[in-house]
Order: C-alpha cells, then structure tokens, then sequence
C-alpha cells in the first residue's frame, strides 16, 4: 500500500487518498492507545466517566449503548464508580422508574486529572519527536479531526435510519 512519505511536501490540490484515509486511522488508533496506556483507571470506567463529563447525566442503558457494551456490563461498571463515589444515581424525572448517572465532585476530578495527564504526555512526546514545523500542523490538526468525527457521525446516523 502506497503512502506519502512524511517528508513529502503537500499543496492544496493534493487528493486525500483511500491510502491516505488508512494511514490516518491507524495513526489515530496507535496513538489513542499509546495515550490510555497512561490511564490508571480500567478503560471502561474512564470512558463511562468521559461521556458523563462531556454529556452530563445518562441512564445505564445509554451509557451501555455510548460504549457498544451490553446493559449488564455497564450495570457494573456503574456500580464500581459508585463505589469509589465517582458516580451517583439519581431519579429519571422523565421516566419514573429510570435512573440517571451523574458526575461527583470526585469523579469530575478524576476525569480532569486524566486528561490533564494524557494532554500532557502528547505535548511532552511532541516536544521530544516533532519538529517545530510538525508541532505547529498538529497544533491545527485538533478543528479538522472534529469536522471529520462529526461527519462520521453523521454518517453512522445516516446509515442506522436508512
């Protein structure tokens, strides 16, 4: 499979290739997963706990689904951050027999202090293995990797109704 060596200059009319599209989900891969090797708490929990920071409350079920796990798992995982007072349940105003998972103070800490750890070993893997020049396009790349998660978004919407 051809790709573009990293050296390669690129101009605007460049194509964005089906190889060029591989190559970015695997970096993106690989370095999502050199980043949670970082993470001390199970993978699960921080994901549950970053949906909850960047959503706000959720019922199990649609954590369950955020997660592509099932019900039960996410039951458990639930009940371990409650334990260590991560979460909270509280009534499901709009269904009465639902409950909704909060933040706590404390689980509002931890997700920060996770990702005040992972943002700082990228700048300090950046800083020792980019250049400048390189730092200064990831430092741009952050808006067109949004436009593009939304855009897969939108087309995972878009394929679940039709």
């Amino acid at each position: 499979m051809a790709s573009r060596d990293q050296d390669d200059a690129f101009t605007l009319d460049d194509a964005f290739t089906l190889d060029d599209a591989n190559a970015l989900r695997r970096a993106i891969g690989d370095s999502v997963r050199a980043i949670r090797r970082s993470e001390t708490t199970p993978e699960g929990q921080i994901e549950a706990l970053g949906f909850l920071a960047r959503d706000g409350a959720h019922s199990i079920a649609t954590l369950a689904r955020l997660r592509r796990v099932r019900h039960q798992s996410m039951r458990v995982t639930v009940a371990d951050l409650e334990a260590q007072g991560l979460v909270a349940r509280a009534p499901d105003p709009s269904d009465a027999r639902g409950v909704l998972v909060s933040l706590t103070p404390a689980g509002t800490a931890v997700i920060a202090e996770s990702r005040t750890r992972r943002a700082t070993r990228v700048l300090a893997a950046a800083e020792s293995a980019l250049t400048p020049e390189e730092r200064a396009v990831l430092a741009r790349t952050a808006p067109a990797l949004d436009k593009l998660t939304a855009a897969l978004l939108a087309q995972d919407v878009d394929d679940a109704q039709g």
